[in-house]
């Protein structure tokens, strides 16, 4: 449970980090809100293991699991992406309400 609760943490950071980084050019007065796709985060960070993870994807599955199942899912904004798996870490972390069972 420690483990989920930490990875939660983590999850959550990383997602207001995102957002904190997508929003810094609205607030700042230089244009609109734009989401960044946590692909191109990816890309950005690391073309090389975005190229590799694509073609062992491809490779050792037909090559429609990557353009439409895990590309529809790297499309979407980064923080909304982190922000899903904080709660589902989350939730599966959390501490579980004890019953307490009394037979007269």
């Amino acid at each position: 449970m420690a483990v989920y609760r930490f990875l939660s943490g983590l999850f959550l950071l990383a997602a207001v980090i995102a957002l904190v980084a997508d929003l810094t050019p609205m607030l700042a007065g230089a244009g609109p809100f734009l989401a960044t796709p946590m692909s191109g985060h990816w890309a950005e960070l690391a073309p090389t293991s975005l190229a590799a993870a694509k073609s062992a994807v491809s490779s050792s599955t037909s090559p429609w699991v990557w353009d439409t199942i895990i590309s529809s899912v790297i499309d979407r904004p980064t923080f909304l992406i982190f922000g899903l798996l904080a709660l589902l870490t989350g939730y599966s972390g959390r501490r579980r309400q004890q019953v307490n069972i009394y037979v007269n």
